[in-house]
């Protein structure tokens, strides 16, 4: 397999259509301000504005810590000013729906399957596989930032194209950042991580790989309140099972509910966690690397060693919430997953969380399952990437590794990593 080492990080080199798609997004009309933004959503809005404070001011906070020294590029300002509006209105078209349908609020989300575990630890990669077994309900990228269609889409008075315009928007994405498909699979059809929904309770967590906000983010990870968060989730989940009017158990994937494990548990009824661990040091190369090379979407010179900082910060919070409350859980309901094991047999590692799950293993499920990872081999989007961290962030894996003593100490299983693999 050929490899890739992205030597631009710190001086981005744009294709002519990454170009044209920057000045597309710096030409959004929209001012950068939360007045603006929120202004802007209500002008396109086919029903009443959700007006909320606290999804305003967390908006308002993280648009100006990010550009806290005009250092932001001009399309970042139009990327978020954009985003942050179609979330408000998207938010507004949840609630003008449980309005129209109360019904929703009596939908149950029982018995979900949560992954939660470090970035580049096979969380992506384990919730697409077992997002072929069609007995799940899980999350498509396009629902994430477009749950809720307009009225008119509604209605069929016209075409909902959010899954279109969204294939589109991955195309247009992809000109600014082709090698993000070697880093992770985003199919705008595919399954996707449920914190894109976190957007519509004004908690942009995706746009933390973009830019450098570390009070906003310390914010998100020590005080913000994350009862609401997982109760606004469970109505966003209970919105988007009744439009597909099933009552199958949703799989539910994100790093960012690893603080938070106990919440989770306490809003949803009987969750089967699935918990994925790896080397830290690898984790933390490709997850600095991700954000390094995102940052070029909202800076003209990016930082690299500012993605390192976050990503630090995010890795260190989550490892401290993991350890500090996997004891809280039912142990019954919670499965481990070493990424050294599941790499070594995938099936094997899927049919022990099955079971851990109380899911039937049928010859139709891992028959899906095993087109799927036929259909999706390791390098097929041109080659395998390769870090330097010495020389892109000024770190070994050893100083990285150094900071998780706790984290080997709870879980000796872990397998040190000398190298990316």
């Amino acid at each position: 397999m050929s490899t890739i080492y992205i030597d631009d990080l710190a001086d981005p080199k744009i294709s002519e259509k990454g170009q044209k798609t920057l000045a597309a997004r710096a030409a959004v009309p929209i001012d950068y301000t939360i007045e603006a933004v929120v202004e802007f959503a209500e002008s396109q809005l086919d029903v009443p504005l959700f007006r909320d404070e606290y999804i305003f001011d967390s908006f308002d906070r993280f648009m100006q810590e990010a550009n806290r020294d005009n250092s932001m590029s001009e399309a970042g300002k139009g990327l978020f000013a954009a985003s942050f509006a179609d979330s408000i209105i998207q938010r507004s078209r949840m609630e003008a729906l449980f309005l129209r349908h109360p019904e929703i609020n009596d939908i149950k989300i029982q018995s979900p399957v949560l992954i939660a575990g470090l970035p580049r630890s096979g969380t992506t990669n384990l919730s697409n596989i077992m997002s072929a077994d069609k007995r799940f309900n899980s999350m498509k990228f396009w629902e994430g930032w477009q749950p809720v269609p307009s009225l008119k889409q509604f209605s069929g008075e016209e075409e909902d194209n959010r899954a279109p315009f969204y294939e589109k928007g991955l195309e247009e994405w992809y000109n600014i950042c082709p090698y993000f498909k070697n880093m992770i699979d985003v199919p705008y059809d595919g399954t996707q991580e449920e914190c894109l929904l976190f957007h519509m309770d004004g908690l942009p967590v995706v746009n933390l790989n973009h830019v450098d906000t570390p009070k906003w983010r310390q914010w998100f990870w020590n005080d913000m309140d994350p009862k609401r968060l997982y109760t606004f989730l469970k109505r966003a989940l209970q919105v988007l099972q009744w439009s597909r009017g099933n009552s199958q158990r949703w799989i539910l994937k994100s790093p960012h509910h690893l603080p938070f494990l106990p919440v989770i548990d306490e809003v949803f009824d009987d969750v089967k966690f699935v918990i994925t661990h790896r080397d830290p040091a690898s984790s933390m190369m490709s997850n600095a690397t991700m954000m390094a090379y995102l940052y070029r979407e909202c800076y003209d010179k990016p930082d690299p060693h500012a993605a390192m900082g976050d990503s630090i910060d995010m890795i260190d919070y989550m490892l401290k919430g993991l350890v500090r409350d996997i004891d809280k859980l039912d142990p019954a309901r919670v499965h481990h997953v070493y990424f050294h094991t599941y790499m070594a047999d995938n099936m094997s590692t899927l049919k022990g969380i099955y079971k851990s799950a109380d899911l039937e293993w049928t010859d139709a499920a891992e028959a899906a399952m095993d087109k799927y990872v036929a259909d999706h081999p390791r390098g097929r989007h041109g080659g395998a990437l390769i870090y330097k961290p010495e020389k892109d962030f000024s770190v070994t894996r050893e100083e990285i590794r150094a900071r998780y003593p706790y984290y080997f100490e709870k879980f000796p299983e872990i397998r040190v990593e000398d190298k990316h693999g």
